[in-house]
């Protein structure tokens, strides 16, 4: 077991990495008011890829292994992902899609057990349903006209394919460096958003968007580290369930920045996505 004080490093840590991918999210919401998702995928990818280089300068081992086809997979699910996550903010508004994602975990918990990855448990199993039954509030009372299906889909779309992506890592031998899968990537995002391109009519870019798009992939790489460092040396049982403190970052700032405020059947919905999550996190930690 980890020392206390090593568990509140962690938690702290954990709530500053989920403040940060919530910050990125919000810049990004921003930006894709006025830019198609392509142009947003690109220009934020082109400045991760700096970050990443930064990070994973010196690290030449293994840049073989970015040919292997499960490489290529976990690549095309972060396309998905970060595609589905830019629509959805276009969309819908921040708190929403923020909860909608979260409930990743409770389809790789499904997953895991459908696969027989893990043994099935009743506890979990209802859990799980608890969590969806959330989901179902959260989207139903924001089913207005100004919040099309499409960005609830979009949001939800975006879980699946998270959750997909997590479960394509766990396979992946350790053989492949962490620098790799991540510079990989980074950059099979930005290239994507440079063929979205093709179809898409691009905009000119202030310095205003310009910095946004910066900021966010600063956020993102920040949050990265810090998700990390929260996650070594720590009881994950303890550490993991504060993940969802990226729902209170998304209720918090949507508020401040948009004005947004969810009605109080979503709220329920988001107690029970949040304690069906972490319910399920702590339950995978056990024995």
């Amino acid at each position: 077991m980890a020392s206390a004080q090593a568990n509140r490093r962690g938690i702290v840590l954990m709530l500053v990495a989920m403040g940060c991918y919530v910050l990125n999210d919000v810049f990004v919401k921003l930006a894709a008011q006025n830019l198609p998702p392509g142009q947003v995928l690109a220009v934020r990818g082109a400045f991760a890829g700096v970050f990443v280089l930064a990070i994973a300068r010196g690290t030449r081992a293994g840049w073989r292994a970015a040919r292997r086809p499960i490489v290529g997979l976990r690549c095309g699910l972060e396309i998905t992902t970060a595609l589905a996550s830019v629509i959805a903010l276009s969309l819908a508004p921040l708190a929403t899609v923020s909860t909608l994602m979260m409930t990743a975990p409770l389809m790789i918990a499904a997953a895991a057990m459908a696969l027989r990855w893990e043994p099935w448990r009743g506890s979990r199993l209802v859990a799980t349903a608890a969590g969806f039954a959330g989901v179902v509030l959260v989207i139903q009372p924001s089913a207005r006209i100004e919040v099309p299906a499409a960005g609830h889909a979009c949001a939800l779309l975006c879980a699946a394919s998270l959750a997909a992506r997590d479960l394509v890592t766990r396979r992946m031998p350790d053989t492949i460096p962490s620098a790799t899968i991540a510079l990989a990537t980074t950059f099979a995002v930005c290239l994507s958003g440079l063929l979205l391109g093709v179809v898409e009519r691009w905009a000119p870019l202030t310095r205003h968007e310009l910095a946004m798009m910066a900021a966010a992939a600063g956020c993102a790489a920040l949050g990265n580290y810090a998700l990390i460092v929260a996650c070594r040396g720590v009881d994950l049982s303890v550490v993991t369930p504060f993940r969802y403190s990226l729902i209170v970052w998304a209720l918090l700032l949507g508020y401040v920045v948009w004005d947004d405020m969810p009605r109080l059947e979503a709220l329920a919905g988001v107690v029970l996505i949040i304690a069906a999550g972490a319910l399920t996190v702590w339950m995978s930690r056990r024995p």
